[in-house]
């Protein structure tokens, strides 16, 4: 017995010989929990970062596309307010060239270049006439006439040119005249003369007619 006794004491048994947790192995398992937790606890602030770049260039694309849409926006109303005034600046322009034409085919009716066709030329100047000067044109294509016979007169319209002076809130335009002309009557041949006539040119079942006119002083 004694034997055995000093027997088991020399030979550790079963559950003396599992080996103890060494201090360093519990340090190392701890570290690696606490990081397993902090990882855990990181990872959703992580998710939320993510996110926010998103956002952010959602946000971005957004406010691009309406700066665009704007940008569209303003230069359809800009090319439509263009094309507007290219339009009326084109009508105005054709409106101008027809008063000019107008006009000196008026003003040549009144400068006939004989009696005959000065005869011919009283209704030319009539169907010229309009508003106020409409009640004269009779009584002024008379008066001419009668100084062509009288004086026997011929007219050579040698020069002729004709501007737009002013546009008239109406419609209408000032157009300014000059002629230069030889005139031959029974007391002188070939006197050249110069004037400026001051017309005023309203538009009247599609054309322009002599509204008024007046002799410019030099």
């Amino acid at each position: 017995m004694e034997g055995d006794a000093g027997s088991s004491q020399l030979n550790p048994t079963d559950a003396d010989e599992t080996p103890l947790a060494s201090p360093e192995t519990d340090t190392q398992e701890t570290t690696e929990q606490t990081s397993t937790e902090q990882t855990s606890t990181e990872q959703p602030d992580n998710t939320a970062d993510d996110r926010r770049p998103t956002r952010i260039g959602r946000g971005i694309a957004v406010a691009v596309c309406a700066a665009l849409l704007v940008l569209a926006v303003a230069g359809g109303v800009l090319g439509y307010v263009l094309l507007n005034a290219d339009r009326h600046n084109a009508e105005v322009a054709a409106a101008e060239a027809a008063a000019l034409q107008a006009a000196k085919d008026c003003v040549s009716a009144t400068h006939a270049p004989d009696v005959e066709a000065m005869t011919a030329a009283q209704s030319k100047i009539i169907e010229c006439s309009t508003g106020d000067f409409a009640v004269q044109s009779s009584l002024y294509a008379g008066v001419l006439v009668d100084a062509y016979q009288a004086a026997n007169v011929r007219v050579q319209v040698s020069d002729m040119r004709a501007a737009v002076e002013k546009h008239n809130d109406d419609g209408s335009f000032d157009v300014l005249v000059a002629v230069r002309v030889k005139v031959t009557n029974s007391d002188t041949a070939d006197q050249e003369q110069g004037y400026r006539l001051r017309v005023k040119m309203a538009p009247d079942e599609g054309t322009f007619k002599i509204a008024r006119l007046d002799q410019v002083a030099s």
